[in-house]
């Protein structure tokens, strides 16, 4: 029996319609059971087009027992696609373990690109430049916060780190004291009804810190061209 395949799926980061008609095709058509970062999110997606999937959970705290069991499946034939709780799998999420765990099978990994809070982000920012290191979210730990900032002190190019709202000052905090000359991009809840964009320096943000709505996750570019 040929092994199935691994369908890495990106999802809406917001906006359910983000989602590519491919996508949906494949979901309908090929895919046999959805491996998942949080089951409950993924439903939700599942239910509003009307697809009926088993799904099982896949995320940071998953055994490697749980992912062995997902690659059997796979080598008894069946189509898995793997689906993180929004934007691209493998960018800040436990996919790389999966697909990593597929590929010493020899079972075929297939990309369905899409959405991805990273490239929104980026793609109006209108910060030039081909250099982007993407750190994904730091460290709860002030000291190793600011660590993991100065390593890409002398980048001369954009930085683009996530934040959950509960965090998004002491980030700022730590930007404004290593980069304070730096032009920031500061994205809320893109692509959802309530998406908010701020832009300027992390002092003049800082300011006006309490305007700004603690919720949903934010992304931050960080324009360091002329900072160095």
């Amino acid at each position: 029996m040929s092994p199935g395949s691994l369908y890495v799926i990106a999802t809406p980061i917001g906006n359910l319609e983000d989602i590519t008609l491919r996508a949906l095709r494949i979901l309908r058509e090929e895919i046999d059971i959805v491996l998942c970062e949080d089951t409950r999110q993924t439903s939700k997606l599942l239910r509003h087009y009307d697809i009926n999937l088993p799904a099982y959970a896949i995320h940071a705290h998953t055994t490697a027992a749980r992912i062995e069991r997902a690659v059997q499946e796979m080598n008894a034939g069946k189509n898995a696609a793997y689906m993180t709780d929004s934007g691209t799998p493998g960018v800040s999420d436990p996919g790389a373990v999966l697909v990593g765990a597929a590929r010493k099978e020899n079972i075929p990994i297939i990309p369905l690109p899409g959405p991805s809070a990273l490239s929104t982000l980026i793609s109006i920012s209108g910060f030039p430049g081909k250099e982007i290191i993407f750190a994904g979210f730091l460290s709860k730990k002030e000291g190793k916060r600011k660590k993991e900032l100065l390593k890409y002190k002398e980048l001369n190019g954009i930085i683009v780190v996530y934040e959950s709202p509960h965090r998004i000052d002491k980030l700022l905090t730590a930007i404004n004291d290593i980069y304070p000359h730096a032009e920031l991009l500061v994205g809320r809840e893109l692509t959802k009804m309530y998406e908010e964009t701020i832009s300027g320096r992390a002092a003049d943000i800082l300011e006006n810190i309490d305007s700004i709505t603690k919720k949903g996750e934010f992304a931050i570019a960080i324009n360091n061209r002329n900072d160095n």
